[in-house]
């Protein structure tokens, strides 16, 4: 058995955002919502990596991360497969480009090669954001809303399903929790919102849909509704206690875990490609990939996580020791590793699982013996101090 550690990152797992669905267009919304994706356009890869790049763009703010962006802007429905409102990017885009103008020309390019609905959204953008200026010189016309005066994004309080993506956007763009705060306050019931008990109601009911669903994506949106759930009380308090207990429920660790911190091996077999399919089936509750293998195999073990605690700047460091034992009993030196870095950066979350950014590769020489190799993990948080070990087997058939 000849094992070697490879600096192999095979991506992350299984982020799919969760964001509000479309809503009919509202009079005097500058940007109107698309009907939504249908069901049998199911979004590619690259559609999630798009979407991803949009909603967890605060974390690291590299503006050469969105030029993808503007490619997929230019496609004809390409954007609908993600589940991006056209809202939302509004919202997004006014962000961005309020602290970017230098980059807004190079970004856009000709206004004339994006599709009607696209165009609308950046020339919304162009317009919320104070670079209505930009709008003839890029798009060569004029809204009828461009001599107006935009307003606050982060003051504004939603009436509407477009309004709250817009600020859903916002948040996308700046990590500020303060762009939701509105919605956070409409979950107090005691708080007067418009004086229409319809409408109150689906302010209040959409309001909990959406941060339910971000809350689990985004660790500083948690944190945010938790202080604010430390400064509630009454009736407000247990509406905010409950949302957060929902969070929780949703997650459910591994069964090798150290509180929220659970793990698990997966194997595969190399030269193949990881399936993200079949690593986010079995997710922390099993594990994908080979138990056997043969003399000439090459097995690529890597390791799944989540539940890490995370810094204040979002920061999480999770790494692991691994050995390798043969059937007679003994550890191969050449397997044993410590401290190996799973991860050392930035993350928007703490609940979705993501993978080791190392492997290490097992292969089978003809004089091994057959039997059962076990290979044993201590996957370490080293920010909250916890520890989960790991277990799993490969057996060497006798060929």
């Amino acid at each position: 058995m000849r094992p070697l550690l490879l600096a192999i990152w095979l991506g992350s797992i299984g982020i799919t955002p969760a964001l509000a669905q479309d809503a009919a267009p509202s009079k005097p919304a500058p940007v109107a919502s698309a009907a939504p994706a249908s069901s049998s356009a199911r979004p590619t890869p690259a559609d999630i990596r798009l979407a991803e790049t949009v909603v967890f763009y605060y974390v690291r703010k590299d503006p050469t991360s969105l030029f993808p962006v503007f490619a997929a802007l230019r496609e004809p429905g390409g954007v609908n497969r993600t589940r991006l409102s056209r809202a939302s990017l509004a919202g997004f885009l006014s962000m961005v480009f309020l602290q970017n103008r230098s980059r807004l020309e190079g970004w856009i390019g000709q206004g004339t090669n994006y599709p009607p609905d696209m165009k609308s959204v950046l020339v919304f953008a162009l317009w919320q954001s104070g670079n209505g200026d930009l709008i003839y010189p890029l798009f060569h016309e004029l809204p009828n809303f461009a001599n107006d005066k935009p307003g606050n994004l982060y003051t504004l309080t939603p009436r509407s399903p477009i309004e709250m993506d817009l600020k859903w956007g916002a948040f996308f763009a700046t990590g500020n929790p303060g762009f939701v705060a509105a919605m956070v306050d409409a979950l107090d019931s005691g708080r007067p919102l418009t004086g229409s008990r319809e409408l109150d109601a689906a302010i209040r009911s959409t309001s909990l849909a959406g941060l339910t669903l971000n809350m689990r994506q985004h660790e500083v949106l948690e944190r945010y509704i938790r202080q604010r759930s430390l400064e509630a009380s009454g009736a407000y308090k247990q509406v905010l206690n409950t949302l957060l207990a929902s969070r929780q429920a949703a997650y459910k660790p591994a069964p090798d875990h150290d509180g929220d911190f659970a793990g698990v091996i997966a194997t595969l077999k190399l030269p193949e490609k990881p399936d993200p399919e079949a690593m986010r089936a079995a997710g922390l509750d099993g594990a994908s990939g080979p138990r056997t293998a043969r003399r000439g195999d090459t097995i690529g073990v890597t390791v799944l996580f989540s539940g890490m605690q995370l810094a204040d700047d979002l920061s999480a460091d999770v790494s692991y020791d691994i050995k390798v034992t043969g059937p007679d009993g003994t550890v191969n030196p050449s397997s044993s590793q410590t401290d190996v870095a799973a991860l050392k950066d930035k993350v928007p979350g703490r609940f979705t699982m993501l993978d080791s950014r190392s492997t290490l590769s097992i292969h089978f020489e003809p004089a091994d013996k057959p039997g059962s190799y076990r290979i044993d993990v201590l996957l370490k948080d080293n920010i909250s101090g916890r520890k989960v070990a790991l277990s799993r087997s490969i057996e060497l058939l006798d060929n």
